[in-house]
């Protein structure tokens, strides 16, 4: 059940009383031996972070911990409402705009504020203090995507194009040049193409199929039903590792923190809890020639 009030307040007398969670100790953040486990209800969210910390650190925990619910409600973008629907009670869409981001936290968003109107209920607020919780083995994923064959791709594609932001300038450095998009896509124009994305944070080269902005649902039909995903790291290259579809990534070996082993790591294996094929390829860093991509995709098709 999906809700479009960001502000509802939600009342659970009728369960039993629930335990806090305080994510401000140092220590035993969140203790599953301790969750009840059933007759009372988690409130998660509202996630509003970075795509990828939502796939690889917090869907599948949430997940996890609905196992020791018998209710779970989860607050997040309207676009991620797909990710949960196998297992949450409701979503409640907080229909804001929310790409300014860093891992959990979206700047300028009051969380203690918006977790003040639950009194009484077990919650798990989605800010960068969840980045100690704990990795895979405490998660629970499943693969997305209906395979279908009308939405098979030789390529799918995502063409980062995000502005520079005041104060955070990481964010466009990933940004490979449209040029070198175009000339990408236009020799490899025997190849059948598609350009997914946010519309307004992507780009979508000539000569191929635009499908920037279409629903979450759809986007990972179109995943797991196409032979492969390019692009430079982002969020939507770890969806493709949920959707089982095999994945050619580039980026600089300097790129991000080193948690979880850094990013190179957690493309192969850290944040790959499926085994999906990937490649990685970083030999030119965040900004190769677009013949050199060109090869390597071709290789990877082999």
């Amino acid at each position: 059940m999906i809700k479009k009030n960001a502000n509802l307040m939600i009342n659970f007398k009728d369960y039993a009383k629930p335990r806090v969670i305080n994510f401000f100790r140092k220590k035993n953040l969140l203790s599953l031996e301790k969750l009840k486990g059933k007759s009372d209800c988690l409130v998660a969210g509202p996630f509003l972070g970075e795509f990828g910390w939502e796939l690889m650190q917090w869907q599948g925990y949430i997940r996890q911990l609905s196992k020791f619910y018998t209710h779970v409600i989860v607050y997040g973008r309207p676009s991620s409402a797909f990710l949960y629907k196998d297992f949450i009670s409701e979503f409640i869409e907080m229909d804001i705009d929310s790409w300014d981001t860093d891992a959990y936290l979206l700047r300028d968003f009051n969380y203690s504020e918006w977790a003040a109107q639950f009194k009484d209920q077990d919650i798990l607020i989605a800010d960068n203090r969840c980045k100690e919780l704990s990795g895979l083995m405490h998660q629970d994923f499943i693969p997305y995507g209906d395979k279908k064959k009308e939405n098979e791709y030789d390529l799918v594609i995502h063409a980062r194009d995000i502005p520079l932001l005041k104060g955070n300038k990481k964010k466009s450095l990933r940004n490979w040049p449209t040029e070198s998009w175009d000339s990408l896509c236009q020799s490899l124009e025997h190849l059948k193409i598609a350009s997914v994305g946010i519309k307004e944070l992507s780009y979508a080269p000539q000569k191929t199929d635009d499908l920037r902005g279409i629903g979450t649902e759809e986007l990972c039909s179109i995943l797991a039903s196409s032979k492969c995903c390019v692009g430079p790291s982002s969020g939507l290259m770890h969806l493709a590792s949920l959707c089982k579809t095999p994945h050619l990534v580039w980026t600089s070996n300097y790129n991000g923190s080193k948690r979880f082993g850094g990013v190179a790591y957690r493309y192969l294996r850290s944040w790959n809890p499926l085994s999906t094929k990937v490649k990685l390829i970083n030999k030119e860093g965040e900004q190769p020639s677009y013949n050199y991509v060109k090869k390597e995709i071709l290789d990877f098709l082999k």
